[in-house]
């Protein structure tokens, strides 16, 4: 328990952050006040303009970045986003279907966002700047369904709210130049959210589970994050209130069509390691962090010899390089370990939870150090430290204040539950769910705050709410008379 109220102890310390937020929240009440007037833009030239500054400030930071991804394989240095690069090329190039330096099958990443880009590079040709393009392009289509689901929860004015702090999120704008699964992973999600919304608004959707499986499908294929969209799809439809055998119809027919169009990847994982594997092997690094090596920020390893839970049969495993094999002893383990440590396993869980939504600067920004580590950009063009301050400070602050509006929001929402009108209801409920489960998958995986950034987007949508419902208190008005009156009888 000591452990869980350290984590939490971070979210109520006041500091630099705290302050930001106040002045934050002191700057709008104060706009509001004292600058009233009615806005001379529809909503969709505003939404045009919106798009138009985000897209200007991710320019800007490609052309002023020095980062470029890794175009061929290097032993030391490379990341998640030279590996992408990586297996895109080789699959136009070479047509190399994901394969090590050495030959093997490869089973470290999804393989969703390398066949994307595949296909660009296969019709523009290889080179790092279509990529670039490529995902300025997702990042307008992420913003145009981030203001729809907005728009069907709260109205146009709190979407282009939430859009216009999209277009000038910090980690969005870092992150445009690296070639990261959050790109196309954003817009398929968000899209098949947007469908499930129009469902619980009573849209008529013909064979609705073969959409949500194909979207939510290829969705799982990005990042495995979404492998759990099957329950929200029947959650939405318990919503509807349709009968029990539909619900329970549509979760597996939607998980179903997931797998059907991942079965030729299925099928190639068993050729290659005689396991099934569904997506990725990635049960070695998911087990290093959640055995008794392991703390809340990660820092763990597979258990040694003399280690506590020492396997002999998965080193054997690792010796022979079967990394399906390796997947396979590592779950089993790591299953093991939470059956016969539920009290450390449930501790370490709530406060790995706690510690992937914080926004301390511990393990710093996350979308500057992979475009800044050695080899990754021109060493002519640094990143200066003064500058590298502010970004990281202007990313954190945002974050901060992000975070804590969206949790006042959540408490204004609660209060006013019984007056919202029961399809805003459904909608975030929906929305709350796919967080529900997200944290649920981050009590085990490895807190990066990496894999949070999906979730930053939805957040400001709450976001949105609390600044669009921000009122001056009613002091303020006699209060500021008084002041006025005060300042006259000196005169």
């Amino acid at each position: 328990m000591k452990t869980i109220l350290f984590y939490l102890y971070q979210y109520v310390k006041f500091g630099p952050l705290t302050t930001y937020f106040l002045m934050a929240v002191s700057s709008i009440l104060l706009g509001k006040y004292f600058l009233k007037f009615k806005w001379p833009f529809s909503s969709r030239t505003t939404f045009f303009m919106i798009l138009v500054l985000g897209l200007a400030l991710r320019i800007g930071w490609v052309f002023y970045s020095a980062h470029t991804p890794m175009s061929h394989w290097n032993a030391e240095h490379m990341l998640e986003n030279d590996r992408i690069n990586v297996h895109a090329i080789e699959l136009v190039e070479k047509n190399r279907w994901f394969l090590e330096p050495d030959g093997r099958p490869s089973g470290r990443r999804p393989i969703g966002y390398p066949l994307f880009l595949a296909v660009f590079y296969k019709i523009f040709g290889v080179h790092i700047g279509v990529a670039w393009a490529v995902n300025l392009g997702l990042f307008s289509i992420s913003l145009f369904f981030l203001y729809k689901l907005a728009e069907k929860i709260f109205g146009g004015s709190v979407a282009l709210i939430t859009v216009f702090l999209f277009s000038i999120y910090p980690m969005s704008i870092y992150s445009i130049k690296l070639l990261t699964d959050e790109h196309l992973f954003i817009p398929f999600w968000y899209g098949g959210l947007f469908l499930l919304f129009e469902i619980l608004h009573d849209r008529k959707v013909r064979w609705d589970w073969i959409w949500l499986g194909l979207i939510f499908g290829y969705t799982a294929m990005i990042r495995t994050h979404a492998i759990f969209m099957p329950l929200v799809v029947g959650i939405a439809f318990w919503l509807l209130k349709r009968p029990w055998r539909e619900i329970i119809g549509k979760i597996i027919l939607v998980a179903i069509v997931m797998q059907v169009i991942n079965l030729p990847w299925i099928v190639r994982n068993y050729i290659a390691w005689k396991v099934p594997i569904l997506y990725i092997a990635s049960g070695a690094g998911v087990y290093a962090q959640v055995n008794s090596t392991a703390k809340p920020e990660g820092n763990g390893h597979v258990p040694e010899k003399g280690d506590p839970g020492y396997s002999p049969e998965l080193d054997q495993a690792i010796a022979s390089g079967n990394e399906g094999l390796i997947h396979k002893i590592s779950n089993r383990e790591m299953k093991r370990w939470i059956l016969e440590h539920p009290q450390e396993f449930w501790v370490m869980g709530v406060s790995r939870l706690l510690y992937f939504m914080n926004f301390n600067r511990q393990g710093g920004v996350w979308a500057l150090w992979h475009q800044y580590y050695p080899g990754s950009f021109d060493p002519k063009r640094p990143l200066p430290p003064k500058l590298q301050k502010i970004l990281e400070e202007y990313a954190l602050a945002f974050y901060y204040i992000v975070f804590f509006s969206w949790l006042f929001a959540i408490g204004i929402l609660i209060s006013r539950w019984q007056t919202l009108t029961p399809l805003t209801k459904n909608c975030l409920l929906v929305l709350g769910s796919c967080f529900l489960f997200w944290f649920a998958e981050h009590i085990i995986i490895y807190p990066d705050r990496k894999y949070r950034f999906p979730l930053e987007p939805l957040m400001l949508i709450t976001t949105a709410f609390f600044f669009y419902n921000l009122h001056t208190p009613k002091w303020i008005t006699p209060l500021l008379a008084y002041l006025a009156r005060l300042k006259k009888t000196k005169c």
